[in-house]
């Protein structure tokens, strides 16, 4: 079932109805809004087959790989891209062949030059949909050449359809999947994950009453995992901003102003350790000085 996005459905079909189809899309949009779910309809739509296994419809994705327990994405490599544009010259058992690239942030640079090539001179039949997160990691000259659709987030009445009625936790759940479905859908089914979020809520309000000897140990050890650090200081900005505007289900004891500060603190920290080789210990600990 999925979940809003019902303008972009609705364009997607009246697309295929008018034979006004193009032979490249970009979805971005958040994590979990729904981007890879409306990209699979639109793609068994114009296979015109529903099936779970269909010869027209191609998937690639990031390989996972998971070390010391942490579970991390890895590039799409330009021998994926190849092996794809192979499977793409085959000639479809319908009228289209149709390849759904998920997280397509993760193509490498040669990735996306190989890719680029099948953009700029398609096989007849073939519709590439991108599905991305971070379109700043897309090239532009493969932008220029794809039909982009932005998924904006969706409403709580939206989102409440997919909890069940007799959730205790329906109203958290809500809270915490920031309009996405797919987080909402997770949490609903993994009361584990609901779980996460509360834990870096509390560490988020213990942190406030701490000395800086004991924030500075939390740095170091946070530190030594900074996709996991990411994802905490995250989801501290969803605390944080539910500070300082006033009317959530998480209060945490700072006033509007401070709260705000912190905020923007945390968006640069997270910046930096994203995107730079800074050290980001160093960065924790500059950003716990003003907690």
């Amino acid at each position: 079932m999925i979940i809003g996005h019902q303008k972009i459905i609705r364009f997607l079909d009246k697309s295929i109805e008018n034979q006004s189809l193009s032979h490249a899309y970009l979805f971005s949009g958040p994590e979990h809004v729904g981007k890879f779910a409306v990209a699979k309809y639109f793609a068994a739509k114009l296979a015109g087959r529903e099936e779970d296994i269909n010869p027209d419809i191609i998937i690639l994705s990031p390989e996972i790989e998971e070390k010391k327990g942490i579970i991390k994405k890895k590039d799409i490599t330009v021998e994926a891209i190849r092996e794809l544009q192979k499977k793409l010259s085959v000639y479809p058992v319908g009228k289209h062949k149709i390849a759904v690239i998920d997280d397509a942030d993760f193509l490498n640079k040669s990735a996306q030059n190989a890719l680029l090539k099948t953009l700029e001179e398609p096989p007849a039949g073939v519709i590439i949909i991108l599905v991305v997160q971070n379109t700043a990691k897309i090239f532009p000259t493969i932008f220029s050449r794809c039909q982009t659709k932005k998924f904006s987030l969706v409403s709580d009445n939206n989102l409440e359809k997919i909890i069940p009625p007799d959730c205790p936790e329906k109203e958290e759940i809500v809270f915490w999947s920031l309009g996405c479905p797919g987080t909402a859908k997770i949490m609903s089914e993994n009361r584990e994950k609901l779980e996460e979020r509360r834990k870096n809520y509390r560490e988020l309000y213990d942190i406030i009453s701490q000395n800086m000897t004991e924030k500075f140990s939390l740095a170091e050890e946070w530190s030594k995992d900074t996709n996991l650090l990411i994802s905490r200081l995250s989801w501290w900005l969803v605390v944080l901003r539910d500070c300082f505007l006033g009317d959530g289900i998480k209060k945490i004891k700072l006033t509007p102003e401070k709260a705000l500060k912190i905020t923007e603190k945390i968006e640069e920290a997270i910046e930096v350790i994203k995107n730079t080789n800074s050290n980001p210990r160093l960065v924790m600990e500059n950003l716990f000085t003003i907690f």
